[in-house]
C-alpha cells in the first residue's frame, strides 16, 4: 500500500478508536475522577512507550530548547484539552460539546497557516464546510427542535477552549516531528503531560488509592484508554500530522461522531437515515480535504523540514 494510503487508513483507524473512548470513559467514571482517569490514562500510556521504544528514546539526544516544545505538547494536547473538555461536559450538553469541536479543522487550519505557513486550499475549506454540516445532521439525528435549542454557555466556552488546546498540540506536534520521530514525539508529550497532570490526579477524589477495589469494567476501560486510545492513537495521530500537515490531519477528526454511530450500530441502538446522511457528508468531506497533496505540503516533504530524510524516522 503507497504510504500516503496508509497514513488515511491509520487516521481513519484513529477516529474510530477515539470515538470508542466515550465508551471507555463512561466505565472508568464509575469508579474515578475524571482527572485521576486521565492521569492513569496516560502515566500507563507514558510507561508502556517507554517500554517499547527504550532504545531509541534514551539513544535519541534532547537539547534543552527541545523541553519547551515537549511542555507545549504535554500542556496542550494532555493536560489542557482533557481538563477543559471534562469540566466543559458539567455544564454543557453532548450534542453543544459536538457541534462546537466540529469546528476543530477550520480553527487548526486557521492556526496552521497563521503559524507553520500552511496552505489553506480551496478543497481544505470545502473539506471542513462539509464535514461540520455532516457532525450536525450526526449529532443532532436531523431535529431542528435540536439545533434550534442550541444555546450558548459557560461550557460551549471551555470545549471551544478544548479546541483551540488540541488545534495547538497538533500544530506543536508538526513542528516537532520536523526533529523528532512520531515515537518520541509522542513519549515526551505524555511525559510531560503526566506530570501536569499528577497533582490533579492524585488528590482528586475518588482517586488513584480506589484502584485495588475497583471493577473488571473500569479496570479495563482506564486500560483501552491507556494502551489503544493514547498509546497507539496518539502515536498514528503524530505519524499523521507529520505526514499530512496539522490542517488535513484535523478533519479526520470529525470522523469520531461518525465511528460512535457506527459502533452504536453494532450494539443495536437506533440510527436514523439523517444521520446516515451525515456520516457520508463527514466521509465525502474527508476524501475532498484529503484527496490531493496540496503543492506546498509536497515541497515541505521533500524538503530539510520533512520527516523522511531523518534517521530516527522509522
Amino acid at each position: 500500500m503507497p504510504k500516503n494510503k496508509l497514513i488515511y487508513l491509520l487516521m481513519v483507524l484513529v477516529a474510530f478508536i477515539w470515538g470508542g473512548t466515550f465508551n471507555a470513559a463512561g466505565f472508568a467514571l464509575t469508579e474515578f475522577h475524571p482527572l485521576t482517569i486521565a492521569l492513569l490514562r496516560f502515566a500507563i500510556a507514558t510507561v508502556i512507550l517507554l517500554l517499547i521504544g527504550h532504545r531509541e528514546i534514551f539513544s535519541t539526544p534532547v537539547n534543552k530548547s527541545d523541553w519547551l516544545n515537549f511542555f507545549l505538547l504535554g500542556f496542550t494536547g494532555i493536560f489542557a484539552y482533557n481538563v477543559f473538555f471534562l469540566y466543559a461536559m458539567k455544564y454543557t450538553s453532548a450534542v453543544n460539546g459536538s457541534l462546537i469541536t466540529a469546528v476543530n479543522p477550520i480553527v487548526t487550519a486557521i492556526l496552521a497557516t497563521l503559524l507553520l505557513k500552511e496552505k489553506f486550499t480551496t478543497r481544505l475549506a470545502g473539506g471542513a464546510l462539509l464535514s461540520f454540516i455532516g457532525v450536525v445532521l450526526v449529532t443532532s439525528a436531523g431535529s431542528w427542535q435540536t439545533i434550534r435549542s442550541f444555546k450558548f454557555n459557560f461550557g460551549d466556552i471551555l470545549i471551544l477552549c478544548s479546541v483551540i488546546s488540541w488545534s495547538l498540540y497538533a500544530i506543536v506536534g508538526k513542528t516537532v516531528s520536523t526533529s523528532f520521530s512520531p515515537l518520541i514525539t509522542t513519549f515526551y508529550g505524555f511525559l510531560t503531560g503526566t506530570l501536569i497532570l499528577l497533582p490533579f490526579g492524585l488528590f482528586s477524589k475518588p482517586g488513584p488509592a480506589a484502584i485495588p477495589s475497583a471493577g473488571w469494567p473500569a479496570i479495563a476501560a482506564v486500560l483501552y484508554l491507556a494502551l489503544i486510545g493514547s498509546v497507539l492513537a496518539f502515536f498514528w495521530w503524530n505519524k499523521g500530522v507529520a505526514t499530512l500537515g496539522a490542517s488535513r490531519s484535523s478533519i479526520f477528526i470529525n470522523l469520531i461522531p461518525v465511528a460512535t454511530i457506527i459502533i452504536s450500530f453494532f450494539f443495536n441502538e437506533p440510527i436514523t437515515p439523517v444521520q446516515i446522511a451525515g456520516c457520508v457528508l463527514v466521509i465525502g468531506a474527508v476524501v475532498l480535504a484529503t484527496g490531493r497533496e496540496p503543492e506546498a505540503a509536497l515541497q515541505r516533504n521533500e524538503g530539510a523540514g520533512s520527516f523522511s530524510h531523518l534517521p530516527r524516522q522509522e
